[in-house]
């Protein structure tokens, strides 16, 4: 079809109205160079050709287009890129909410050189230790029952178990800290899923109407990044009829799984609480061959079907049923109701579920439950491994210490003694059993328990508990890092602490000068001690042997060893998000040399096309004023 007089006119003002609006989006960018998430425009064109058929159109003459059409305006983005980001930032979250729960424990526990003894400075514990060490060492001879001695030993003692509570207290606030930073993460996300609520709504309305709203979805991308950083998710967009044959997009987020679960969908999101939970079985599967059908895990690790049967999850992360903001629930395609669900405990990733760990793993103290629910688990260490650690120690402590002042008098030989006449009541044999009334047994406990009172009525026990869970009271059961204390006997008479067990020749005493008891106080640390995750079960295999000292450097080299590895994660995630970033900024963000390129261009075009236009006029005028005109 052969163009119009006028319609080369319009061909013209097509092309000026495209370089202008060309020119008004490169401005556009320029201004929003430092705009944070903004994403570079473009006019989107197609060549307009009017389709037709001219009756009187010459079979020899060529057809020519009508122009160019303005159909919109899109954005430089690249889905790969957006998903390869929020991937490693979802990683960079976790590594950096944990690295910093292990960094405030590491302000805690990481002592070295801050101490005052040795010429390089101990850890205050360390330092602590080799202060009773030094008191102890010190009662001999006439010293061995001087009072004064022994209140410096006590004293000492006294400030150890305060330093190793001060440390439990402190630990105890940093978990205190990070369950107010789980909420407050819980309610950021919230927040996050409102706001993107709010713009799906508004970004709707306007593609209604024809606009694309280019700045809403800035600000919208903005917010899914954000929400990358606190959990994995899968971002998609499904188109949505809207009538007239008319679609729009839908924004739909998914958290990754089997199958995955929905935050949003369009105009309906779900929202986050953190509480208690139930543990879930990860290998339930009513599908598989043969199908597993239970769905919780008890607290033996045992799959069971009852809710009521469940180990408790704590610091579970539920969603809630997806609804649109006047509280309708998301009815599906295939007619379910959307439903709220409770993640399990290793369903999360990022810095949600950092935060979840620092509160809740316990490497080598995970319950049956934690280890059944998650088989990394072992090697997962938050708060309450270091807290059970320290209690570990604390325990450990205590029930040496206090074994090693508890006994019966005895003589030379180890013969356990009558209290009141001195004879041999049970004699202790090479093989370090005992034989009391012609029957042997393995141990004291053992005697005592075969013998009762025969033996318990007349021999002579010695000393007692140095240390309680409780300053009013002896009792040593229960000790932990946060409540262990000289026992209410100690602290009221520092004689409390037994010298010796052997009895003087021919005597129910033992020796005024006798430090015997007191050396071997003493050997017990130097000696190796086996820290069991449960002491109650002797037959656990230990996780640590060494002295007390050595007991806590470990924790304090297990964190350090922590601290080091997940540092070295996060700058690892944090260069290839870097990276992603900047790839992504090449495409999406606003360079001034390629504008500057562009506005050149678009401005030759505008004045071409005005030149077109002032052509054109010049031959329609010729054709006008001066066809047919005879010359003078």
């Amino acid at each position: 079809m052969l163009t119009t007089t006028f319609g080369a006119f319009t061909t013209a003002r097509l092309g000026i109205y495209a370089a202008q609006k060309a020119l008004e989006v490169t401005g556009h960018n320029i201004s929003n160079i430092n705009t944070i998430g903004y994403t570079r425009q473009r006019v989107d064109q197609v060549s307009l050709r009017v389709d037709g058929v001219d009756r009187y159109a010459s079979a020899f003459g060529g057809a020519s287009g009508s122009g160019v059409l303005i159909t919109g305006m899109s954005q430089f983005r690249d889905p790969y890129l957006d998903i390869r980001f929020r991937n490693e930032n979802s990683s960079v979250g976790a590594m950096d909410t944990k690295l910093g729960g292990l960094e405030e424990l590491s302000a805690i526990l990481d002592e070295v050189g801050t101490g005052d003894t040795g010429e390089e400075g101990e850890g205050i514990l360390a330092a602590q230790f080799l202060d009773l060490r030094e008191m102890l060492a010190k009662l001999t001879g006439d010293q061995t029952t001087e009072e004064e001695m022994l209140s410096l030993v006590r004293t000492s003692a006294d400030s150890l178990v305060g330093i190793i509570r001060s440390y439990a207290e402190r630990i105890a606030g940093v978990k205190e800290d990070q369950e107010d930073g789980l909420a407050n993460d819980v309610a950021a996300v919230n927040d996050i899923l409102k706001s993107i609520q709010s713009l799906n709504e508004n970004i709707q309305k306007s593609e209604l109407y024809g606009d694309n709203s280019l700045e809403l979805r800035d600000q919208r991308n903005l917010l899914i990044d954000k929400l990358s950083g606190y959990m994995k998710i899968d971002v998609t967009y499904e188109p949505v009829s809207v009538g007239a044959g008319k679609t729009v997009d839908k924004l739909v987020i998914k958290v990754p799984g089997d199958p995955p679960t929905k935050l949003v969908d369009g105009a309906y999101i779900g929202q986050l609480t953190m509480g208690d939970g139930l543990q879930k079985n990860p290998d339930y599967d009513p599908n598989a061959t043969p199908p597993v059908l239970e769905p919780y895990l008890d607290a033996d690790g045992t799959p069971v079907t009852d809710p009521a049967d469940a180990a408790v999850l704590p610091y579970a992360i539920t969603v809630s049923a997806l609804e649109d903001r006047n509280g309708n629930v998301l009815k599906e395609k295939n007619g379910d109701i959307s439903e709220a669900y409770q993640f399990g405990d290793t369903e999360l990733y990022g810095g949600l579920q950092a935060r979840r760990e620092l509160l809740t793993e316990a490497g080598e103290f995970a319950s049956a439950d934690m280890t059944a629910a998650d088989s990394a688990s072992a090697t997962k260490r938050g708060i309450p491994y270091y807290q059970q650690a320290l209690d570990s120690l604390a325990q450990k402590f205590a029930s040496v210490m206090n074994a090693a002042n508890t006994g019966y008098l005895r003589d030379k030989q180890g013969n356990i003694l009558d209290g009141t006449s001195g004879d041999v009541l049970a004699t202790k044999e090479a093989d370090g059993t005992y034989t009391m009334n012609g029957t042997n047994y393995s141990s004291v406990e053992d005697m005592i328990t075969g013998e009762g009172t025969a033996f318990t009525d007349k021999a002579k026990l010695m000393g007692g508990n140095l240390f309680s869970s409780s300053g009013t009271s002896d009792d040593a059961s229960g000790i932990t890092a946060a409540n262990i204390s000289i026992s209410s006997s100690w602290s009221t008479n520092p004689s409390f602490l037994q010298n010796s067990f052997e009895a003087l020749s021919g005597k129910t005493t033992v020796g005024s000068s006798d430090n015997q008891n007191i050396v071997h106080i003493l050997a017990e640390f130097d000696g190796k001690q086996e820290y069991r995750p449960d002491e109650t079960d002797p037959t656990g295999k230990p996780f640590f042997r060494g002295t007390f000292e050595g007991m806590f450097t470990n924790i304090e080299r297990t964190l350090a060893d922590d601290v080091k590895s997940t540092t070295t994660l996060l700058n690892n995630y944090a260069v290839s998000a870097t990276g992603l970033e900047t790839s992504r900024d090449s495409v999406s963000g606003v360079d001034l040399n390629d504008e500057a390129m562009n506005m050149m261009q678009y401005q030759k075009s505008y004045a071409a096309a005005c030149r077109l236009m002032t052509t054109l006029d010049e031959v329609l005028d010729k054709l006008i004023n001066g066809t047919g005109v005879v010359g003078r």
